[in-house]
């Protein structure tokens, strides 16, 4: 019985420790969100291509080479070829994005954007 009260009362100043750390010092600021929006075109005729695929990862100095990180979807274009996205960026790195066509008609893309400002042209090449 005394083992079980020991466990208990070392649980509970951890708790506590923790959560007056977390007071004095808040949580991390060092991710924010970012509204972005995409306008993928077809580089041949600059016509809105429909139906892309949009994936990013955050790319920074520290990834390791070789290393494939998880890629997370951010949405599929429209008719007009634009995706408007909220994006979570970690201060100091890049977002890297990928754009696949799902028709399999242009080859995929991959780029990391420095700044996140505006609208962000993407021209495809056809396969």
């Amino acid at each position: 019985m005394k083992n079980w009260f020991r466990h208990l009362l070392k649980g509970t100043t951890l708790t506590t420790a923790l959560f007056i750390f977390q007071a004095c010092y808040g949580t991390p600021n060092w991710l924010h969100e970012e509204n972005v929006e995409f306008k993928v075109v077809s580089a041949e005729d600059g016509t809105p291509v429909e139906g892309v695929e949009i994936l990013t990862r955050v790319y920074d100095s520290d990834s390791v080479e070789g290393v494939d990180l998880d890629w997370n979807l951010c949405g599929y274009t429209a008719e007009d070829g634009t995706l408007k996205t909220l994006i979570g960026i970690v201060d100091g790195s890049s977002p890297q994005f990928r754009f696949q066509d799902s028709g399999a008609l242009f080859s995929p893309k991959d780029t990391v954007i420095q700044k996140c400002d505006g609208t962000i042209v993407v021209e495809l090449q056809k396969k």
